[in-house]
């Protein structure tokens, strides 16, 4: 057995991650270009 603490937050992780999580959504959703199509969005989070 293994005594480990949690952590609040990845230490990994870079500090303007909710930016970059942000700036790629807008960027999967197709927010940055302007078109007059509706297509779906499909999104799925996988573990």
């Amino acid at each position: 057995m293994h005594y480990a603490k949690p952590r609040p937050m990845d230490p990994r992780s870079p500090d303007d991650a909710e930016e970059v999580f942000a700036e790629r959504l807008s960027q999967a959703l197709g927010e940055d270009e302007a078109s007059d199509e509706e297509d779906p969005v499909i999104l799925g989070f996988f573990r």
